[in-house]
């Protein structure tokens, strides 16, 4: 069986990028190649995530600065490098049901983290920040779909999920255990 693979030219990539940070910081509208990117992140598993994706993400980290401070939890099977760009979730409940009370529990409370961005670092060298995927989301539901199907929307708005790099020197981890 041939794998998906999410191929995009370095153009579509800096094009879809930047109508990310656009749709949140000017209030754009979301383009067809960002709708299809949404739509192939979400529902392409860990195994299945390729240079596409990141290349994406890691621009819009690197240029985007929130203006939330939540804070983020992520469900994994084993503790990952620091630096991956992964989903983070700000519901805990989302964090319980994805980890069936196995593996690690990762929190970063981006108050903490975004405070040596905000003051240190300028547009395009930015290392802690996050990109709250549900807020564009949300944008495309209250504007009447945006290219995105209502049963998408539905189902993807309530993972409440955000875009960020793994940084272990800024979040804290522990054990999941099974309540007996």
């Amino acid at each position: 069986m041939d794998e998906f693979q999410y191929r995009i030219t370095r153009t579509q990539k800096n094009e879809i990028a930047q109508n990310l940070i656009d749709i949140l910081q000017k209030d754009t509208a979301i383009l067809d190649s960002t709708v299809i990117f949404i739509c192939n992140w979400v529902r392409t598993g860990p195994d299945g995530k390729r240079k596409a994706f990141f290349d994406v993400w890691d621009i819009v980290l690197k240029n985007y600065l929130p203006t939330t401070r939540p804070i983020l939890f992520r469900t994994c099977g084993r503790i990952n490098k620091n630096g991956k760009i992964a989903s983070f979730t700000g519901r805990l409940e989302c964090v319980r049901r994805m980890s069936k009370g196995s593996g690690f529990l990762i929190i970063c409370d981006t108050r903490e983290t975004l405070e040596y961005d905000e003051c240190f670092r300028n547009l395009g060298s930015y290392k802690r920040t996050f990109f709250p995927l549900v807020n564009v989301l949300i944008k495309a539901r209250d504007s009447g779909g945006s290219g995105f199907s209502e049963r998408f929307l539905d189902e993807f708005i309530g993972e409440d999920e955000y875009i960020m790099r793994i940084n272990l020197d800024y979040s804290s981890s522990f054990k999941c255990m099974k309540n007996v």
